[in-house]
């Protein structure tokens, strides 16, 4: 089950109003409506508020358990928010960091240590309306990832990290890097130019401030 629908099942459960949730909340009730139909998602520390507003965990509260016991309050992690990363042709990987921070919740990094994990901040409008400039993005730092996932990948020697929709077939010597923005065009690595290429990681979790 997904976290708006939960939520929403959750709101109806207690017998109150998105206007009353949303005055609890100190949100919009614009914010409300799009966090129950799945155009926005809360930031983690919002995210933690609702759990705590609805006294379930987290985990149910984003329909990863159907147990909504809050054995313990929920450890959050604190991430640095990196505006971008670069990499050479040595592998050596750059991280340019923002200043800022990002708490997460521990859940999300599905019991992994927090150093496999980074923070992103998104730049540019390629990959809207998913992914919106100023959007943050939990990141598993893994240097492959299965064609379809999207991915902040670096390539072209010092080039700044980019997220982009991955996809190949396996055999080919070719990457394709989709951007969801329909007016920008997917680009084509192939041959030589593959081994600039750098998989940074797997985005696996959204943050956008409300």
């Amino acid at each position: 089950m997904s976290f708006n629908v939960r939520l929403r099942e959750l709101r109806k459960s207690k017998k109150i109003t998105q206007v009353e949730f949303a005055r609890d909340m100190d949100a919009a009730l614009s914010t409300v409506a799009m966090w129950e139909s799945g155009m926005r998602t809360p930031t983690a520390a919002v995210m933690a508020n609702i759990a705590e507003y609805y006294d379930v965990s987290l985990d149910y509260l984003l329909g990863r358990s159907e147990r909504p016991d809050r054995d313990e309050a929920e450890e959050i992690i604190f991430f640095p928010v990196l505006a971008g990363v670069r990499a050479g042709f040595d592998c050596a990987i750059e991280e340019i960091d923002t200043g800022d921070i990002q708490p997460v919740p521990r859940s999300l990094i599905r019991g992994q240590e927090p150093d496999e994990y980074h923070i992103f901040l998104v730049k540019g409008d390629s990959m809207s309306p998913k992914f919106l400039d100023g959007d943050r993005v939990l990141v598993h730092r893994q240097d492959s990832v299965d064609s379809g996932n999207i991915a902040i990948v670096a390539y072209d020697d010092f080039e700044e990290g980019t997220i982009k929709k991955v996809s190949y077939e396996p055999g080919c010597n070719y990457v394709d890097l989709i951007p969801i923005n329909p007016k920008y065009k997917p680009v084509r690595l192939q041959d030589y130019e593959l081994t600039g290429v750098r998989v940074i990681g797997k985005v696996v979790y959204l943050f956008r401030e409300i």
